[in-house]
Protein backbone atom coordinates (compact mmCIF):
# COMPACT_ATOMS: atom_id res chain seq x y z
CA UNK A 1 0.00 0.00 0.00
CA UNK A 2 1.55 3.01 -1.14
CA UNK A 3 1.74 6.50 1.83
CA UNK A 4 -0.06 9.15 1.28
CA UNK A 5 2.10 11.14 3.39
CA UNK A 6 4.22 14.30 2.39
CA UNK A 7 6.98 15.69 4.01
CA UNK A 8 7.62 19.06 5.09
CA UNK A 9 10.78 18.93 3.04
CA UNK A 10 9.25 18.34 0.19
CA UNK A 11 6.53 20.81 0.63
CA UNK A 12 9.02 23.69 1.57
CA UNK A 13 11.26 22.94 -1.67
CA UNK A 14 8.40 22.96 -3.94
CA UNK A 15 7.24 26.47 -2.47
CA UNK A 16 10.66 27.74 -2.22
CA UNK A 17 11.48 27.14 -6.21
CA UNK A 18 8.89 29.74 -6.50
CA UNK A 19 11.86 32.66 -7.49
CA UNK A 20 9.54 35.21 -5.73
CA UNK A 21 8.47 33.06 -2.02
CA UNK A 22 12.57 32.03 -2.15
CA UNK A 23 13.57 35.60 -2.09
CA UNK A 24 11.44 36.86 0.62
CA UNK A 25 12.30 33.84 3.04
CA UNK A 26 15.85 34.59 2.36
CA UNK A 27 14.98 38.09 3.58
CA UNK A 28 13.87 37.03 6.65
CA UNK A 29 16.81 34.83 7.63
CA UNK A 30 18.11 36.89 9.83
CA UNK A 31 15.14 37.27 12.07
CA UNK A 32 14.26 33.36 12.16
CA UNK A 33 18.55 32.80 13.07
CA UNK A 34 17.61 35.72 16.14
CA UNK A 35 14.63 33.61 16.67
CA UNK A 36 16.04 30.15 17.11
CA UNK A 37 18.80 31.83 19.02
CA UNK A 38 16.14 32.86 21.46
CA UNK A 39 14.60 29.26 21.59
CA UNK A 40 18.10 28.06 22.31
CA UNK A 41 18.93 30.58 25.45
CA UNK A 42 15.46 29.34 26.73
CA UNK A 43 15.93 25.93 26.37
CA UNK A 44 19.15 26.45 28.17
CA UNK A 45 17.68 27.55 31.01
CA UNK A 46 15.55 24.91 31.05
CA UNK A 47 12.39 26.52 31.48
CA UNK A 48 9.24 26.65 29.45
CA UNK A 49 7.67 30.07 27.68
CA UNK A 50 5.62 31.39 30.42
CA UNK A 51 8.22 30.28 33.46
CA UNK A 52 10.92 32.02 31.56
CA UNK A 53 9.16 35.25 30.70
CA UNK A 54 8.70 35.46 34.13
CA UNK A 55 12.09 35.61 35.08
CA UNK A 56 12.91 38.14 32.42
CA UNK A 57 9.99 40.65 32.84
CA UNK A 58 8.07 39.96 30.13
CA UNK A 59 4.90 38.52 29.15
CA UNK A 60 4.91 35.21 27.35
CA UNK A 61 3.06 36.04 24.17
CA UNK A 62 5.58 38.57 23.53
CA UNK A 63 8.32 35.62 24.12
CA UNK A 64 6.33 33.82 21.45
CA UNK A 65 6.12 36.63 19.27
CA UNK A 66 10.04 36.34 19.47
CA UNK A 67 10.76 33.37 18.93
CA UNK A 68 8.29 32.70 16.62
CA UNK A 69 10.34 35.76 14.46
CA UNK A 70 6.85 37.36 14.68
CA UNK A 71 9.23 40.66 16.67
CA UNK A 72 12.38 41.58 16.44
CA UNK A 73 13.68 42.20 19.77
CA UNK A 74 14.96 45.13 21.13
CA UNK A 75 18.84 45.46 22.60
CA UNK A 76 17.44 45.97 26.47
CA UNK A 77 14.87 42.66 25.43
CA UNK A 78 17.95 40.96 24.21
CA UNK A 79 19.91 41.37 26.95
CA UNK A 80 17.28 40.56 29.50
CA UNK A 81 16.66 37.24 27.29
CA UNK A 82 20.62 36.74 27.15
CA UNK A 83 20.82 37.28 31.66
CA UNK A 84 17.78 35.72 32.28
CA UNK A 85 19.80 32.43 30.55
CA UNK A 86 22.95 33.10 31.87
CA UNK A 87 24.39 34.78 29.19
CA UNK A 88 25.33 38.29 28.07
CA UNK A 89 25.38 39.81 24.51
CA UNK A 90 27.80 40.88 22.61
CA UNK A 91 27.60 43.18 19.30
CA UNK A 92 30.69 42.51 16.63
CA UNK A 93 31.09 44.48 13.33
CA UNK A 94 32.65 42.62 10.72
CA UNK A 95 33.53 43.61 7.28
CA UNK A 96 31.26 42.99 4.47
CA UNK A 97 32.76 40.91 1.76
CA UNK A 98 36.10 40.78 2.01
CA UNK A 99 36.54 44.57 2.25
CA UNK A 100 39.86 45.29 4.08
CA UNK A 101 38.36 47.13 7.11
CA UNK A 102 40.55 47.94 10.72
CA UNK A 103 39.27 45.62 13.39
CA UNK A 104 36.48 46.97 15.74
CA UNK A 105 36.25 44.73 18.97
CA UNK A 106 33.66 43.59 20.09
CA UNK A 107 30.92 45.87 22.28
CA UNK A 108 29.43 43.42 25.72
CA UNK A 109 26.68 44.88 26.67
CA UNK A 110 26.12 44.83 30.49
CA UNK A 111 23.36 42.56 31.73
CA UNK A 112 20.66 43.67 34.34
CA UNK A 113 21.02 42.04 37.65
CA UNK A 114 18.16 38.43 37.87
Amino acid sequence: MASNTISWKSIRNEVLAEPKVKAEYDALETEFNLARQVISLRKASGLSQRDFADRIGIKQPQLARIESGKQIPKLETLTKLASGAGYAVEIHFVPIENKQAPKIEPVQIPTEPS
